[in-house]
């Protein structure tokens, strides 16, 4: 009796030694088919976009070639150099290969530069609380337009209010504090780590970009032709405000669907939408004038305008995709070069201005060809303007407004480990 007692306890042990194994081998299965659906966004998280980067240092180092020949495409601005032998009535027109170069760069580069810095304010939220991100914000955005603005603004000997070119971060913190107001009122607890539906990610990208194409006709309209930019804290125009606004929002939604930069790596599609761009941009080239409405051309009918516009939209939105996928494909890893350069965008797009115009100013006095021109006002304008950044920024407490204290060379509060 106790032999038949003892073998019954011994199948139940091994029955559950059994049961126990399967339920393991069951739950190691789930777990792996688990981490397989959601390795797409392990990848994610731990991802450095240095495509994006590298963008994103490409298109402030483009404002030295965009700016360059200023006076050209806004002889006005001559008459502050009469001092060099120029002015407003002895300005030429641009030549047709420069004024191709720079209507192609004015057709993308601030859309991609909201782009991107849409999905980068969306990668800063997703580390940092509300207030360290509005915090974070204020002081390299808010302080840097006040303090440089007001710098540039009062080199005639005045303060007018004016922004120049630091609209861009003007309207920038003013996205960031929309963004931060609704981010606050999400709830905290609300599940980001989803799975990722690439399908619709891919509609929801489409309907995006035909909403960034629709819009455009309107906002054109809004601001007298031509979106435009604030020339002055209180002249924000309402159009390129929202049609900005728009381009960032559609960086903010890039993040978090990074995972479609991560699977685009088909160089056909990177080749078919620079085909796509480039063949539109060919066809709007010729409607093309003015730069944020000076100097523009108004379209002779109401149906003109509307079919330049969309063009205009169109344009912006291929521009994007083309570079987006192209820098992220040839952009894998970073290097010591990309790392100078991300670090020098942000000073020379600061700098590079007053620059610019006075090189400008000399060599067109000079009698220099347009092609010589360019070239030398763009090498002369980023070496001045490195070398500003290395004396003013780079060892000095601005640093720590302008790169961050963390990325700046001089950390004397810095915590000893």
């Amino acid at each position: 009796m106790e032999d038949k007692l003892s073998e019954l306890q011994d199948r139940v042990a091994e029955l559950k030694r059994k049961k126990r194994s399967s339920e393991k081998f069951v739950a190691t299965g789930k777990k792996r088919n688990i981490e397989r659906q959601t390795a797409p966004n392990s990848y994610v998280g731990s991802e450095r976009f240095h495509g994006l980067d590298f963008l994103r240092a490409m298109a402030m180092l483009m404002g030295l070639v965009f700016h360059a020949p200023m006076l050209y495409y806004i002889p006005v601005m001559a008459d502050g150099f009469k001092d060099f032998g120029v002015s407003s009535a002895t300005m030429l027109p641009m030549e047709g290969w420069l004024s191709a170069i720079v209507y192609w760069l004015h057709s993308w580069r601030m859309t991609v530069f909201f782009m991107i810095s849409g999905f980068f304010t969306a990668l800063v939220l997703s580390k940092r609380t509300t207030r360290q991100f509005i915090t974070d914000r204020f002081i390299k955005l808010a302080i840097t337009t006040l303090l440089f603005a007001s710098l540039f603004d009062l080199m005639d000997g005045r303060f007018d209010g004016k922004l120049e070119h630091i609209w861009f971060l003007y309207y920038l913190f003013i996205f960031s504090c929309i963004t931060g107001f609704f981010a606050a009122l999400k709830s905290s607890s609300e599940n980001t780590d989803k799975l990722h539906n690439s399908t619709k990610a891919i509609i929801i990208l489409l309907i995006i970009a035909t909403v960034l194409v629709a819009i455009r006709p309107a906002l054109d309209q809004l601001d007298g032709g031509h979106v435009g930019v604030a020339s002055h804290y209180h002249t924000i125009k309402l159009g390129g405000f929202l049609y900005f606004f728009a381009w960032f929002c559609s960086g903010m939604w890039l993040y978090s669907n990074r995972f479609l930069l991560i699977s685009a790596n088909s160089t056909i599609l990177t080749i078919l939408s620079l085909i796509a761009a480039a063949g539109v941009f060919y066809i709007l080239l010729p409607d093309l004038s003015g730069i944020w409405g000076y100097g523009a051309i108004p379209a002779e009918t109401k149906a003109e305008a509307f079919r330049i516009s969309l063009l205009k939209g169109l344009n912006a939105v291929l521009w994007a995709v083309f570079f987006t996928l192209a820098t992220h494909q040839v952009m894998k890893n970073s290097n010591k070069l990309l790392d100078w350069l991300v670090t020098l965008s942000f000073p020379i797009y600061i700098f590079h201005l007053t620059p610019c115009m006075v090189l400008s100013a000399v060599l067109i006095g000079m009698g220099l060809s347009q092609f010589q021109v360019l070239v030398g006002v763009v090498v002369g304008a980023f070496a001045i303007s490195v070398v500003l950044y290395y004396l003013l920024i780079k060892f000095t407490p601005l640093s720590w407004i302008i790169l961050g204290y963390k990325k700046s060379w001089l950390q004397p509060f810095k915590r000893k480990v």
